[in-house]
């Protein structure tokens, strides 16, 4: 009798005999009960039981078939799994989720490799949404590699197609935006406007013609915020459709938990709003942004914002900060000078001083702090400001997890750091797929010297480091397991190249699981009630259409979710 029977014959004996009848029902009887599955619980201890017995909104036991039995009764949903892998519903330690759910419904050219196929999308998704609909035309997606060989494009490419109303298209990674003619107009941006400034430092670049001076089209960084804030607002309304498309999303790739990592308090009243009408099914750790000085009224929102969403499905409490930009378009803090262009080495946005200062006075006051650090430069600034915090506070020393987000570059000198001073590293996988616009832009930008050390995921986790693995949604998809895949291959779809795109930074499928799931419930202070299927713990669990452990890696991005259940309820199910 195999162990599908024996539990089956359990169910039977405990609804259907009369001695079960006599002494009436388990005193705790579980809700649902997922049996006959593979299910991989991310506790390295015990990482693999057979069933998951789940009560209200958390697991009550795991186990063998047999051990789980003893919860059933008769209003007990009981799912066969039929052997499929099920495991802890995945968190994303790093997305923008409103702009995510907000670009749902607008122009994608993230697979737009050609200038021709570029114009030939933007002119078909004008067509489809006329003016008196859309005054303004919103995409994003484009990559640098398009647009040989500078790299950038032109508002004059949009204007050929689109010249009667404004387009604004942000770059895949974020950080520039690209508008047309009639969108400079109505931003006010001419030769004349400077480039954006915090105190002295230079922060955004109005990128210009180099004989007229005219803007080309292209916003950098803060100078996007120059667009960003003529473009009309989505109504509360929008918003909240926007949400629930993007809840939608997310369950159905098995994402049950993100860290957002930019927000608003207004953004976090979105989500309770949700909450409260029973509709939010992914849980929020909302970040609110750094500003360049400590005021009493920024000081205020923080502690509001903490003071009122501190519970599992919305909460406050971690600062983010932007130390640099991209290494695509020379925005990132470098050491050294890029390969590419000697005269350039990006800028940090904040002076070294002034961010030691802040993160020193937050940490005082129990923040935690993620700092977007994507050049080798940013990376050593935001230890720097880190080891100076804990050097002050050094009795907060088990409570912070300071966070450093992206570390596309590093030196190696400083890989041993984050060990050390137990700095988490926020990475996304997906971000150093072999691609063009990686090996053409990024590689040749950042240059031969940096490339043992890019997205150093092994070499960081060997130093000690805690990795939690996240989509930068909606920068790169938000399904987790084309993260998963280059996370242990770093090859393209074909296997290319062979060992991996600097394969000595490839980590293994425990690894990786783990930093979607235990190190990632850790790097967001949420490990006592999530990030494992555990008793005790919330019922966050996703079943799979195949075993992770049992296939060729190349074939991890394949997987669908079918079952994804948050808090013990199901909120996504196909094909179970």
């Amino acid at each position: 009798m195999n162990p599908s029977e024996i539990f089956r014959l359990f169910l039977l004996v405990g609804l259907f005999s009369g001695s079960a009848l006599a002494q009436g029902e388990p005193e705790q009887a579980a809700d649902l009960l997922l049996t006959n599955g593979r299910i991989y619980t991310s506790n390295p201890v015990h990482p693999w039981v057979k069933a998951v017995a789940i009560r209200g909104d958390k697991i009550m036991a795991t186990g063998s078939e047999e051990e789980v039995a003893k919860f059933t009764a008769t209003r007990t949903q009981v799912i066969d799994l039929g052997g499929r892998m099920a495991m802890p519903g995945i968190i994303d330690s790093h997305s923008h989720f409103l702009d995510g759910s907000l670009s749902l419904d607008q122009l994608h050219l993230d697979d737009a490799y050609t200038v021709a196929e570029i114009q030939q999308r933007v002119r078909a998704y004008a067509t489809a949404h006329p003016a008196e609909r859309d005054p303004w035309l919103l995409g994003r997606g484009w990559l640098y590699d398009a647009f040989k060989p500078s790299g950038l494009p032109s508002k004059h490419i949009l204007d050929e197609i689109v010249p009667d109303r404004p387009v604004a298209l942000e770059c895949y990674d974020g950080h520039s935006v690209w508008v047309n003619s009639p969108a400079l107009a109505l931003a006010g941006i001419t030769r004349d406007t400077p480039d954006p400034k915090q105190g002295e430092v230079v922060i955004g670049t109005i990128v210009r013609d180099a004989s007229s001076r005219e803007p080309t089209g292209v916003l950098k960084e803060e100078a996007v915020s120059l667009v960003r804030r003529v473009i009309p607002e989505p109504s509360h309304d929008e918003k909240l459709r926007a949400l629930r498309g993007g809840l939608k999303e997310a369950n159905s790739h098995g994402v049950t938990s993100v860290v957002n990592a930019s927000g608003s308090l207004a953004e976090m009243e979105l989500y309770d709003e949700l909450r409260q009408r029973g509709e939010l099914t992914v849980r929020m750790y909302t970040s609110l942004m750094l500003e360049p000085e400590l005021a009493e009224k920024t000081l205020q929102t923080y502690e509001e914002a903490r003071r009122r969403f501190h519970d599992a499905w919305v909460r406050a409490g971690v600062i983010k900060a932007f130390m640099d930009g991209v290494v695509e378009s020379h925005t990132a803090a470098m050491l050294e000078p890029y390969a590419d262009d000697p005269g350039l080495t990006g800028s940090l946005n904040y002076t070294p001083e002034q961010f030691r200062d802040l993160v020193v006075e937050l940490d005082r006051r129990h923040f935690q702090i993620m700092t977007h650090a994507i050049g080798d430069r940013g990376v050593r600034a935001a230890l720097d400001a880190y080891q100076a915090a804990e050097k002050a506070h050094p009795a907060l020393r088990d409570d912070r997890r300071f966070r450093i987000e992206h570390i596309e570059t590093v030196s190696p000198a400083d890989i041993p750091r984050f060990g050390r001073l137990r700095v988490i590293a926020g990475m996304q996988p997906y971000h150093c797929y072999p691609e063009p616009n990686l090996l053409n832009v990024w590689a040749r930008n950042a240059g031969p010297a940096r490339l043992p050390y890019a997205f150093a995921w092994h070499d960081l986790a060997a130093a000690g480091t805690r990795l939690a693995f996240g989509s930068d949604w909606p920068v790169v998809s938000l399904d987790p397991f084309i993260g998963l895949q280059n996370a242990v291959t770093r090859q393209d779809a074909l296997g290319q190249p062979p060992g991996g795109w600097v394969g000595k930074q490839k980590v293994t499928l425990e690894q990786a699981l783990a930093a979607y799931t235990r190190d990632a419930a850790y790097a967001e202070f949420a490990e006592s009630h999530t990030g494992a299927l555990e008793p005790g713990k919330l019922a966050d669990v996703i079943v799979l259409s195949q075993d992770l452990f049992r296939i060729n890696p190349l074939q991890i991005s394949k997987t669908r979710v079918q079952l994804t259940i948050v808090g013990g309820k199901i909120a996504y199910r196909a094909g179970l």
